[in-house]
């Protein structure tokens, strides 16, 4: 299979990935624990796009103030459209990060990164390439913790199941269920 074939076959992790993000953020009230006792605050921010996986042309763009909580993205995921764009803010400490993450592509795009110092030097310049190597590693950090739970059994087991009756209105997944799913998968890669 050549790199295009095997690009077109996994094209839907990214939509799984945006959905199980927008899911973790609503499960866990938008504080997410990283690795190494880290944590991060995020959110879907101000604008969301939602599709259909089977038409294209079938979309739904939602702007305003968390736009994922409305009432019409709930709706457009029980009809079965999944998040394909979504602005998105992560918050380490009292440095914040604003960004749009594309599931298609699973590009990154429109990066604003927290305040730098304001110095006439070299300084600025690396210190913006520490915040963005910075939001490179969470998004690493949770895209890796999203693969771990995809491939794992636990995914259909119990993962998928909560996600879709999180669709349907309702949280059958409590966060220490969560954590020790993830708790679980984590290990077993490490084996």
């Amino acid at each position: 299979m050549d790199r295009y074939e095997h690009s077109e076959k996994t094209r839907f992790l990214g939509a799984e990935f945006l959905t199980w993000l927008w899911f973790k953020i609503e499960l866990f009230e938008g504080h997410l624990a990283l690795s190494e006792r880290r944590a991060a605050d995020g959110w879907m921010d101000t604008s969301l796009m939602l599709g259909s996986p089977d038409n294209p042309r079938e979309r739904v763009t939602l702007r305003g103030q968390q736009p994922s909580a409305s009432a019409e993205a709930a709706s457009a995921l029980r009809q079965g459209k999944v998040p394909m764009k979504a602005a998105l803010r992560l918050s380490l400490g009292v440095q914040e990060y604003a960004f749009s993450f594309d599931a298609k592509t699973f590009a990154v795009s429109g990066v604003k990164l927290p305040a730098v110092l304001g110095e006439e030097s070299d300084e600025p310049v690396y210190e913006r390439l520490r915040l963005i190597e910075q939001l490179d590693q969470i998004l690493t950090e949770l895209y890796t913790e999203f693969l771990n739970l995809r491939v794992a059994p636990e995914w259909e087991r119990t993962l998928a199941p909560a996600m879709r009756a999180w669709v349907r209105g309702k949280l059958t997944l409590t966060q220490r269920q969560y954590a020790g799913l993830v708790q679980r998968t984590s290990k077993g890669k490490r084996k």
